[in-house]
């Protein structure tokens, strides 16, 4: 329309008759155009029983509904629909474990996907500094000042402290300075590498023996029931107590077979099974 009003203002007379003739002709084709439609829509409206309401439906599509997990707060979910969002199986046993760790910015989604997050709940935890961070999260949500108290320098002194990620720094730094995490015989953290069940298992007890000095929690000290394991004599000496500690504590568990797979990596669910846990008994 803009450019046939364009061409009535430029050129001789002539040209502006025929142009608007032009003009003319159009603007009647797109009245006749017009009552063709006003009359098509009247006679569809007149065959419709009366009963019947034309206008759009409220109701959510099923790509809206999907979309609405990703803009509301968490902690405004059902549990279903918590776990539509997550991807987890429904009504899964560690849904509040889940809950808990991610409400609470204990352990966040791993990234995502065509812009939805999600979390491998099933796979392995990433590595030393995914776990630092979780009990770094987790302290500071208990009490604030049991991560203040350990943000000293000497973890610069490890030789791997350069290959750190800035992001990872306060949850290894805690570690570290807490003695949580000590690094193996050459003072080498290790930040990026897996961890093993039995590794993580001297990690929680030494976190656990931090809350209770500080006088947050109360566990169980005794450490004689890991022959209950099938595979006990697989244990690493280092790892034997710590193991004991967290089957007393019912803190983990072994498999279906009754073996703990000392070597095998901890899964992110056991992760945020745990961290709940600890969380029910805090004082």
């Amino acid at each position: 329309m803009i450019y046939v009003i364009h061409l009535l203002a430029c050129g001789s007379a002539a040209d502006k008759e025929v142009h608007s003739m032009k003009f003319q002709q159009v603007m009647a084709f797109f009245l006749t155009g017009a009552v063709a439609l006003s009359m098509s829509t009247t006679a569809l409206a007149a065959d419709l029983p009366d009963n019947v309401d034309t206008t759009v439906s409220a109701t959510q599509t099923a790509d809206e509904q999907e979309n609405n997990l990703y803009t509301k707060n968490d902690k405004d979910l059902t549990d279903a629909e918590f776990e539509q969002k997550y991807e987890l199986p429904e009504n899964s046993w560690f849904t509040p474990a889940v809950r808990y760790v991610i409400e609470n910015n204990i352990m966040l989604p791993a990234g995502h996907i065509n812009g939805k997050e999600y979390f491998p709940w099933f796979n392995p935890a990433e590595n030393r500094c995914t776990v630092a961070e979780a009990l770094y999260n987790s302290a500071k949500l208990i009490d604030p000042e049991l991560t203040a108290s350990y943000a000293g320098m000497a973890i610069k002194e490890a030789p791997d402290y350069n290959q750190i990620y800035e992001s990872d720094r306060p949850g290894m730094t805690f570690c570290f300075e807490s003695g949580i995490m000590t690094g193996d015989s050459q003072h080498y953290l290790r930040p990026y590498d897996s961890i093993s069940r039995q590794e993580f298992a001297v990690v929680l007890q030494r976190y656990i023996t931090l809350l209770e000095k500080a006088g947050k929690i109360t566990f169980s000290t005794n450490t004689s029931v890991n022959t209950a394991f099938t595979d006990a004599s697989s244990l690493a000496p280092w790892a034997k107590d710590a193991v004991a500690f967290c089957q007393t504590n019912k803190l983990m568990n072994g498999d279906n077979h009754g073996a703990f797979n000392p070597k095998g990596q901890i899964k992110s669910v056991e992760l945020a099974q745990v961290l709940y846990n600890l969380s029910q008994q805090i004082k």
